[in-house]
């Protein structure tokens, strides 16, 4: 389908199928789709329980509706934005960069964490590799539909990289372990979450290549956005917020 079409389509669709406060409330859950493979934000451990910094999130907002939050594992591609205008879930929340492109067929939280797209190589860097040095003939990793595809695309192509697309990140992480790829394009936190649980195995190379704020999805014109945002607000007022950032992020 053409990108015009697309969007058209996801623009009806997501008129048709906008999730409201009144509607979960009524229901009594609010679903939650997340791709559970990015350490610190949404990952399951060892007991098979999803949890994370945006799961924890996630948690208050349906605290603060009165609701059970039910949480469903969603690949990225599937899940922005087709999930969330399918009405398949009613939330979306993944480090989920908030962009003017996607801002068109959903709606955006207020930005609650400031990130950065960096290249992830193997421990030590025996590749050399650095950003923005030359990197012409070096094939970097990306995630399907995510920021760093787009921006790779538009960036690092053109100077001659070579481009190779995953669906699970953790493919990319197990290619750049094993030398088949000079550096995979992920997010800022994730690199130190990597270097605490695997000591020696992964580190940062080069400069940052974009800065982005996540935000959580919802249907287009839903009120659960500004839901959440009251419970945002709360979150950053109360202290909670700055606890669930020392539990998750902040490097100990």
């Amino acid at each position: 389908m053409k990108p015009a079409l697309l969007l058209s389509a996801l623009l009806l669709s997501s008129s048709a199928v906008a999730t409201t406060v009144a509607q979960v409330k009524a229901k009594g859950v609010l679903v939650l789709g997340t791709d559970p493979t990015f350490n610190p934000f949404e990952f399951k451990g060892p007991d098979g329980q999803f949890q994370g910094f945006d799961i924890d999130i996630a948690r208050a907002v349906a605290r603060d509706l009165g609701v059970k939050l039910e949480i469903r594992a969603v690949g990225f591609g599937a899940l922005m934005p087709q999930s969330v205008t399918s009405g398949r879930v009613d939330m979306a929340m993944s480090a989920i960069t908030i962009t003017a492109e996607r801002a068109k067929v959903v709606s955006f939280s207020q930005p609650y964490y400031r990130s950065a797209q960096v290249f992830i190589v193997r421990g030590g860097n025996p590749g050399k590799f650095a950003w923005p040095a030359d990197v012409k003939g070096k094939t970097i990793g990306v995630q399907a539909n995510t920021t760093g595809q787009y921006v790779a695309g538009d960036v690092l192509k053109p100077k001659g990289a070579v481009l190779k697309v995953y669906d699970d990140f953790a493919a990319g992480l197990a290619d750049v372990r094993a030398g088949r790829i000079a550096a995979l394009i992920g997010d800022a936190p994730t690199v130190t979450d990597l270097q605490k649980r695997l000591p020696g195995q992964f580190a940062q190379a080069g400069a940052a290549l974009a800065a982005e704020d996540y935000g959580i999805a919802f249907a287009k014109n839903s009120d659960l956005a500004a839901a959440a945002n009251r419970t945002l607000t709360k979150m950053k007022a109360n202290g909670e917020y700055q606890k669930l950032l020392n539990k998750w992020i902040v490097q100990k």
